[in-house]
């Protein structure tokens, strides 16, 4: 069995991209998904834990750190190794974030490693994804998205390549990608526009929602 945990801290606009590719190329082996939150129902993820063969961590990355509630669950989890209980599965964990350089979801990993050193967990792979926000920040024009549609997204690669791993539960070396066919300040000066885009779309929603009411 492997088990998948969302850690996901906000809300992705293009969420589902990571169970997709990697779950699709794991094949016919059960999967089981938990949502890491503050109320989680423990003897169930207990069980889950000490069942699977491989843990898969997938999170969000802010400004180089996993976000409080994931740091609270993996800290939980130590506790019960210490306590006695057997995690016998491979960790793996995909980190992505919307910066833009490949080495931005580093010190996160390194956190995912050293709570794995500390639980006694073997550490399996991890995928780090920078410049994540490039799918979001895509021209919106149809005939642009007619030719683009034959374009390979930069991180299917990757994640079909972590999926490998964690299927055959072995252990490799940690790899970092990022957008490598678009320059940084191409990605960055796209983001914002895609972010004022949608204030100013909030802000007009807002602005109508007072009006009706």
């Amino acid at each position: 069995m492997i088990l998948f945990l969302d850690g996901r801290s906000v809300l992705s606009e293009d969420k589902g991209v990571f169970w997709e590719q990697t779950r699709k190329q794991i094949g016919e082996e059960e999967k089981v998904v938990i949502e890491i939150g503050h109320h989680m129902e423990w003897n169930r993820v207990y069980r889950y834990l000490e069942d699977a063969h491989a843990i898969v961590l997938v999170a969000d990355v802010q400004f180089g750190n996993i976000s409080s509630k994931v740091l609270t669950f993996l800290e939980r989890v130590e506790s019960i190794v210490i306590r006695g209980e057997s995690i016998g599965g491979k960790f793996y964990a995909i980190l992505y974030t919307k910066l833009y350089e490949a080495d931005q979801t580093a010190i996160a990993m390194g956190i995912l490693k050293n709570f794995c050193a500390r639980a006694n967990i073997v550490w399996g792979r991890g995928l780090g994804i920078s410049g994540n926000g490039l799918k979001m920040i895509s021209p919106d024009n149809y005939i642009w998205n007619i030719f683009r549609r034959k374009k390979t997204d930069f991180r299917t690669k990757a994640l079909q390549e972590q999926a490998l791993f964690i299927r055959e539960k072995i252990e490799g070396t940690d790899v970092y990608i990022w957008p490598e066919s678009t320059s940084k300040r191409m990605y960055v000066r796209k983001f914002n526009r895609k972010i004022k885009k949608s204030n100013r779309e909030k802000i007009a929603q807002s602005r109508m929602n007072r009006e009706n009411y």
